[in-house]
C-alpha cells in the first residue's frame, strides 16, 4: 500500500505543479517593436524584401497592429510555411495564433507599399506536446485514484 501512495502523491504533485507552472506564464504579455516593411525591388524571379523578425517562446495568440497598405505575410522561420496572409489597407487590428514556439517572418510582399506593424502576444498557450503530457498525466493520477478507492472499499 505505500508504493501505491507514493505513486498517487507522486502523480498528485506533478500535476499541480505543471498546472502552477503554466498558470504563471499564460497571462505574461510581451509585444515588439514597430516593425517597418516594404517591397524594396522585385525583378523577374527574384524580390527584395525588408522583413522583420519575431520571435516567441511558445505557441501564442497574438494580435497584430498595422498602418499603411500593403500585403502582410508571416512566415514559420523553420518551415518556411505560410502562417497567415492579410490584406491592409490604412489601419488594421486582428488576431491570430502563432502555432508553436520558434522564429517568424513578417514581410509586406505587395510592391511600392509600406505597412508599419508591431505585434503583442496576448496570452501564452503550451505547445500540444506539453498538453498532451498534462492530460496523460492527469488521467493516469484519476485511474489511479480510482483504484486505490476501489481497493479500500473492498
Amino acid at each position: 500500500m505505500k508504493f501505491w501512495a507514493a505513486l498517487l502523491s507522486a502523480l498528485l504533485i506533478l500535476s499541480i505543479s505543471s498546472i502552477v507552472i503554466y498558470h504563471s506564464y499564460e497571462d505574461t504579455v510581451d509585444s515588439t517593436t514597430p516593425l517597418y516593411l516594404y517591397l524594396n525591388k522585385r525583378t523577374n524571379d527574384t524580390a527584395s524584401y525588408n522583413w522583420g523578425s519575431i520571435k516567441l517562446p511558445m505557441r501564442a495568440l497574438v494580435q497584430v497592429s498595422c498602418n499603411g497598405e500593403g500585403n502582410l505575410v508571416i512566415y514559420d522561420g523553420i518551415t518556411g510555411k505560410v502562417v497567415d496572409n492579410r490584406s491592409i489597407f490604412g489601419h488594421a487590428e486582428y488576431q491570430f495564433i502563432i502555432p508553436h514556439e520558434g522564429e517568424y517572418n513578417a514581410v509586406n510582399s505587395k510592391m511600392d507599399t509600406t505597412l508599419v506593424c508591431s505585434f503583442r502576444v496576448i496570452r501564452n498557450y503550451p505547445t500540444k506536446e506539453v498538453q498532451n503530457a498534462l492530460y496523460i498525466s492527469g488521467s493516469a493520477l484519476a485511474l489511479l485514484l480510482a483504484l486505490i478507492v476501489w481497493r479500500w472499499g473492498r
